[in-house]
């Protein structure tokens, strides 16, 4: 037996994967001279990944790195545009999904942690189509990715996968992978920027405790934590009130902080900035303190989703003298050291984020002297210009929030409250544009008093 170290033993020991049985076995044939589609990494901009062949090429297995964590629930994208032509459960794969790029190839992606976009749906290369996981007996329980590019030879209709399948070497941003067992490529990084037709989800820079994809509303302004969960449509849920004794916190932000798919919660009690992370159906880890020195900057606290595309949440803050900083998310609750993004800020309301020229890059919304402003993100902490999107937000500032998708078309919403304590959506449309108000409903001044 060849001897590993490092990640290696780990994977080799997890990951025996010695072949995959896969519903339908076809013995491979040479693909026709059709062009393979243009693929690129399975994960979102900027992310580095670990790709082995072990014992299984051309196919592939996927872990994060550095060291493998982030792994399980990591946002898997399709790697080209197509078609969704298998989304389904075997005992052998778990949750997988195939998707038909057209010239007879198909990419599969096995071993998702739960059931993953619906079979015929039409994607872009970039659109988020489920989560890594372990599903599936040949896991071993191990989270990672199997991925596999097919050519279907016999005609019909999809790519068989797994051992004697009609698998074929992927090329991932110009560079072949998978030429023979054995065989590992270390930090290979994600190039799928752009192109996508899915935000980032709401969990990254808004709420989505539930786990179902549509944004949450959430606030502690009664001294409890309370959550209406999204239905879709710009419905949402009775009121779930979820724990007590949240008055002595600054009002919290939503996002995933720990990079496991789930809504957390972030707020500052006594200069320390606490994370709650989300378990699903609105239930939360305890509160993790995670450092001290927050206390002049809790009340323009804000989740801006992923700014500098690594494939984390970010936070933003301005401090007393009106410059915005920006802590770049590491995952796990951590944070790099503050980067200051420029001065100015004095007078702003709080910021908001989101992506609201749906370009897969965090955002950044607030409000001075009655007009609503956004400064798009450009990666690497950068934004541009402010764009003056209208006036007449000056008595909606207060409590104005990002839902992330609350009417399912793909877009970033956002919400505010007028004088008399009626909540209204502004639906997004992209291009920094938005809907007129759809008035939901009176009584939410005593959960954002003003």
């Amino acid at each position: 037996m060849r001897r590993l170290s490092g990640t290696g033993r780990a994977l080799a020991g997890l990951i025996t994967m010695a072949t995959i049985i896969a519903g339908t076995v076809v013995a491979t044939s040479s693909p026709a001279a059709a062009a393979a589609p243009d693929l690129q990494l399975p994960f979102p901009c900027g992310q580095k990944w670990r790709l082995d062949t072990w014992g299984h090429a051309p196919a592939l297995d996927m872990v994060k790195e550095p060291d493998q964590h982030g792994t399980d629930g990591a946002t898997l994208v399709a790697a080209a545009a197509g078609t969704v032509n298998e989304s389904r459960w075997l005992d052998s794969s778990g949750w997988s999904v195939q998707i038909d790029h057209g010239g007879r190839y198909h990419t599969t992606y096995i071993h998702l942690k739960s059931k993953g976009i619906a079979a015929g749906t039409e994607v872009k290369r970039g659109t988020v189509i489920g989560k890594v996981g372990a599903s599936g007996s040949m896991s071993n329980n191990h989270p990672h990715l199997h991925f596999e590019l097919g050519y279907d030879a016999n005609g019909d209709g999809r790519a068989s996968w797994g051992d004697g399948g009609e698998k074929v070497r992927p090329t991932f941003n110009g560079v072949t992978y998978g030429q023979a067992n054995s065989r590992t490529w270390r930090n290979v990084e994600s190039h799928n920027c752009g192109g996508s037709d899915e935000p980032d989800p709401p969990s990254l820079f808004g709420a989505d405790f539930n786990g179902d994809g549509i944004g949450d509303i959430f606030a502690t302004g009664t001294g409890s934590l309370t959550i209406w969960n999204g239905k879709g449509g710009n419905n949402f849920t009775p009121p779930d009130v979820v724990g007590a004794n949240w008055n002595t916190y600054s009002r919290p932000i939503g996002g995933d902080l720990n990079g496991d798919g789930k809504g957390d919660l972030a707020a500052v009690r006594d200069g320390t900035l606490h994370i709650w992370n989300g378990k699903g159906d609105n239930k939360f880890t305890p509160a993790e303190a995670v450092g001290p020195g927050w206390d002049d900057l809790a009340a323009t606290l804000v989740s801006l989703g992923d700014v500098n595309r690594d494939g984390h949440a970010d936070l933003a803050a301005v401090d007393t003298e009106g410059v915005l900083h920006i802590w770049n998310g590491k995952g796990d609750n951590n944070f790099h050291p503050p980067v200051r993004v420029g001065s100015g800020w004095t007078g702003f309301s709080r910021p908001i984020g989101g992506d609201f020229n749906r370009d897969g890059i965090g955002d950044i919304a607030a409000v001075k002297d009655g007009t609503l402003s956004i400064w798009n993100g450009r990666g690497h902490n950068k934004f541009t210009p402010a764009e003056a999107v209208g006036p007449g937000w000056t008595d909606l500032a207060h409590a104005l929030m990002s839902l992330g998708d609350v009417n399912n078309d793909g877009q970033t919403d956002i919400a505010a409250i007028d004088p008399e304590g009626v909540l209204h959506v502004y639906n997004g449309r992209g291009g920094n544009n938005f809907d007129p108000p759809v008035r939901i409903g009176p009584n939410w001044n005593e959960h954002f008093p003003r």
